[in-house]
């Protein structure tokens, strides 16, 4: 019997594999279970011998086999090799055999996922929006989080199922119940919504809370890198104001501008308006293209920071 887990959700396909493990061992004990986490580390006979030998002591067996079909992101030339060997012997797989094939974000040209879309059971574990990572983590936490603390999580780790189940649990040892201050108080956001936060608190002409957010940035991540982000979605923030500008509806807009998780930037208000955040944009434009001609008087990292907090200074300053 052949199955084929598959799709974006890591966290999702993992703990229906536990599960699964979990019940077989009950039944047909440990050491019919083979868990096949690293398979670049094995030969092609020590894998093709493995689906396809079958004990004469025990009724089933059941082979987990991680990332395969290898992923669209994955360039391994020897994972590849193992592909093959494994189609050229997929229909040796013993009756007493459960092989489980898992693959994320698998790469939909390949050999080997074509043919398990023909021949395997296949079961997709699929996170399309955050609407369903909401609902797998009520449906986990059960009256033990409210509904702010699960909206800041989601977007303090970016979306990321697995990192988002990982910083509930640490808190959980030490909390019944996490509310949004618990959240704020101890978990850390990623550095994209971290660079986020910062935007929101220039575009508002918060000054001390950018000041302070822009030193905590500054501690992970480097300068030149940071200083490219927001720009990018400073950018992303004018086309906004221009597309509504041409009474472009917010979901038209998210779809142009490829916003994908982020579409709830398109509903923001902000205090400054179209003209200033122009002017924003191009004094910083302006500041690059110093730094990368080597116009600038200074070239040391800190003072290229000392450069760009003045723009935002002088923004802040006449528009307060």
């Amino acid at each position: 019997m052949i199955y084929f887990f598959t799709w974006n959700s890591e966290y999702l396909l993992k703990e229906y594999i536990n599960w699964w493990k979990n019940l077989f061992i009950k039944k047909y004990w440990d050491f019919n279970l083979l868990y096949i986490k690293n398979i670049s580390d094995l030969s092609e006979n020590i894998l093709i011998e493995n689906i396809t030998w079958s004990s004469f002591l025990s009724e089933k067996r059941l082979i987990i086999i991680d990332s395969l079909p290898i992923s669209k992101w994955e360039k391994n030339k020897n994972i590849t090799f193992l592909e093959d060997s494994i189609l050229a012997n997929i229909n040796n797989i013993s009756e007493n055999n459960i092989v489980v094939f898992c693959s994320i974000n698998p790469d939909k040209r390949s050999k080997l996922y074509k043919k398990l879309l023909k021949i395997s059971k296949i079961k997709e574990f699929n996170i399309k929006s955050e609407f369903d990572i909401k609902k797998t983590i009520e449906n986990k936490y059960k009256w033990k989080i409210n509904n702010n603390a699960i909206n800041t999580i989601i977007k303090y780790k970016s979306w990321n199922l697995n990192k988002i189940i990982n910083e509930l649990e640490k808190l959980f040892i030490l909390n019944e119940i996490v509310n949004n201050d618990c959240i704020i108080k101890n978990i850390e956001p990623e550095i994209d919504e971290s660079i986020f936060m910062f935007i929101n608190d220039i575009l508002n002409l918060k000054i001390k809370e950018w000041l302070n957010k822009l030193s905590n940035i500054l501690q992970n991540i480097n300068i030149y890198a940071f200083y490219n982000a927001f720009l990018s979605n400073i950018r992303n923030i004018i086309y906004i104001y221009v597309l509504k500008n041409k009474w472009l509806l917010n979901n038209k807009i998210t779809e142009v501008l490829k916003l994908w998780k982020r579409w709830f930037i398109v509903q923001k208000n902000y205090q400054i308006n179209l003209k200033d955040l122009s002017k924003l944009y191009i004094s910083l434009i302006n500041l690059d293209k110093q730094m990368k001609t080597g116009k600038l008087i200074w070239t040391r990292e800190k003072d290229f920071i000392c450069e760009f907090e003045n723009i935002l200074l002088k923004l802040s300053s006449i528009l307060s």
